[in-house]
């Protein structure tokens, strides 16, 4: 900002700053650590849910003509487009389509029916206590989250038990015991989250919270699902994927929500059968024949149970890319919750959370990867006049196709052509979202911080680890724990941004601290180091790990100096703006802090 010089030329008479220059301070106490109304109220939150009366809910109708017909196709489609999209990414990094059938599929359907079911049931109860017309929030699989741990955890275990000498099913057994186990880790982190988001709220932007997923969806979701769009992998021949993009994008984005090309017909259910005429004018024989092996698989279904003891044996070397998935997970599940309150339906938080993790937990006990969360989709399901029975009715019909064994048959029907566009749009506003929260002053530093993340799809694709023989390659630097590098460093530079530098200094000294075990700059939590002072889980020929911590440490100290330069006086002013007030106006819990300034982005628009 210019505005810094004029007063940077008054310091050489005055050398005094006045004392708004100062970050502001703010004490803490214990209700700002954790809800404790909320926390009072979970025990009847949980059994009013299941009480005979509020589940008849009399006079709160179950399904409404227009309002959860259009929401149930809507969410339908576009929870089986991201079902059938992580079946074809597993596909893609080893799994053969009928282990993911047998192994993966019971586990999600059965989180999937408990998780839409539950919320069908939670907007009955507040029907009931308030004699309002609530909309059920939406629940599904949590994509980015999930894209991440295919090529991240399910990948790299499946290669590392093949060079252990372990072949074919065998191998896959152990890799999907591995992705369950980090599931399951995931879920408690999620469930227990629920007692620390109010307090992550007060200290950390929710831009730079928003980053680590919002770069997921521009990598991995974003461009490496739209160059499909253009370089189909089955039909070979744009057009198929690029029609329904078109719809898909426009229903996204192209009206704030509240725009329906096709009248009262769901978008997404238009241009899945646009998708499926334009194979069959394409390749009639290759549409055909998807059929047979699909029918070879169909009935390959049941629930079976992971060995998450041998699982647990190999996470460690992925546990703090699962704990940071998790952490921003339980953040986007309380941030979907105060837009639902935002939008007039007041649901607990806290429960909501543990509902997540919980929900979680149970598909990975039963052979599920996969996480599962809110959706941010529930401001437009409440303007389609959506109630609780598209929740609860998307649940029971995934389960239903689920335990018999008919996603294979879906799957045929749908080809992934026909889908693939869905997930750029979702990429594309979750990292829109990253922007949306945080003022424009801020914007490089988000820009920074979804540029990390792009190191994870960068290596994973092609980028040679070893790289240079001297000095290696430095895009790996970034790549281990990527999730937490890509928060922490836009943290830093929101700080930097606004001149807070005690907040600065603090961020820096925790880059440091977990620097020193292994929870950044390195695939695995340790501190052993080698006689280099490298840790041992940190990428080869990059800057031995002491060198890291050095840099962070002294960075650490240089802010530390300004703190205590602008403490007296001195150095260019803070930026007065406070963050932590405007996050709890605009996300806190009390009902007076929520208000309807906020126009959340929605998801599942069509």
């Amino acid at each position: 900002d210019f505005r810094v010089f004029p007063r940077w030329r008054a310091l050489a008479t005055d050398r005094r700053c006045t004392p708004a220059a100062v970050m502001p301070e703010v004490k803490y106490g214990l209700s700002d650590i954790i809800d404790l109304e909320d926390l009072k109220a979970l025990p009847r939150e949980f059994m009013d849910t299941f009480k005979p009366s509020n589940i008849r809910a009399k006079g709160y109708p179950f399904w409404t003509w227009k309002g959860d017909t259009n929401a149930f196709f809507a969410l339908f489609f576009d929870s089986m487009a991201t079902q059938l999209s992580m079946v074809s990414s597993a596909r893609a990094v080893g799994f053969t389509s009928e282990f993911v059938y047998k192994k993966f599929i019971g586990g999600v359907v059965i989180s999937l029916f408990f998780g839409n079911v539950y919320y069908a049931l939670q907007a009955s109860k507040i029907a009931m206590r308030t004699g309002t017309t609530p909309c059920a929030q939406p629940y599904g699989i949590n994509t980015p989250g999930s894209i991440a741990k295919i090529f991240s955890v399910l990948g790299p275990a499946l290669v590392a038990a093949e060079a252990e000498g372990l072949t074919g099913e065998a191998a896959m057994k152990k890799a999907w015991s591995v992705g369950c186990a980090a599931n399951l880790v995931g879920g408690l982190v999620e469930f227990s989250g629920a007692f620390l988001a109010v307090l992550v709220f007060k200290l950390i932007p929710y831009g730079a919270m928003m980053v680590p997923i919002g770069g997921i969806g521009l990598s991995w979701l974003g461009y490496g699902y739209f160059v499909q769009v253009m370089a189909p992998p089955h039909y070979h021949f744009p057009v198929v994927a690029l029609i329904p993009f078109i719809i898909f994008w426009v229903s996204f984005f192209g009206g704030n929500g509240r725009l329906n090309m096709f009248g009262p017909l769901p978008a997404v259910a238009v241009a899945m059968v646009i998708g499926i005429v334009l194979c069959a004018c394409v390749d009639a024989d290759e549409y055909k024949d998807r059929f047979d092996p699909a029918a070879d698989f169909a009935g390959e279904a049941g629930l079976d149970t992971p060995d998450l003891t041998e699982g647990f044996k190999e996470l460690k070397s992925y546990g703090s890319l699962v704990a940071a998935i998790a952490f921003t997970n339980f953040i986007g599940t309380y941030a979907c919750n105060i837009q639902a309150r935002i939008g007039g339906d007041y649901y607990s938080p806290m429960e909501s959370m543990m509902v997540d993790g919980f929900g979680s937990m149970l598909g990975a006990l039963l052979g599920s990867p996969w996480g599962t969360t809110v959706y941010i989709g529930h401001t437009t399901y409440k303007q389609m006049g959506a109630t609780r029975g598209y929740s609860a009715a998307c649940g029971t019909l995934f389960l239903i196709l689920g335990l018999a064994g008919l996603y294979p048959i879906i799957d045929a029907i749908l080809p992934h052509d026909i889908y693939v566009g869905i997930l750029p749009c979702i990429g594309m506003l979750i990292a829109s979202q990253c922007y949306e929260v945080s003022p424009s002053r801020w914007w490089p530093a988000v820009s920074l911080g979804l540029m990390i993340t792009w190191s994870d799809m960068i290596g994973v694709w092609g980028a040679d680890p070893d790289g240079n023989p001297t000095n290696g390659n430095p895009i790996m630097v970034m790549h281990p724990a990527y999730v937490w590098t890509s928060m922490l460093w836009t943290f830093l530079f929101m700080m930097l941004t606004d001149k807070w530098w005690l907040s600065a200094t603090v961020v820096l000294l925790v880059m440091t601290f977990l620097t020193s075990v292994g929870v950044i700059h390195s695939d695995e939590i340790t501190a052993s180091y080698d006689g280099d002072g490298h840790l041992k889980g940190a990428p080869f020929n990059n800057p031995a790990t002491w060198k890291i911590i050095v840099s962070y440490a002294s960075a650490a100290g240089f802010t530390g100096i300004y703190a205590v330069l602008q403490k007296g006086g001195y150095g260019p002013p803070a930026e007065e703006e406070d963050f932590r007030i405007l996050q709890q106006e605009k996300y806190g819990t009390n009902k007076k802090g929520v208000t309807k300034e906020v126009e959340p982005p929605v998801e599942a628009t069509a």
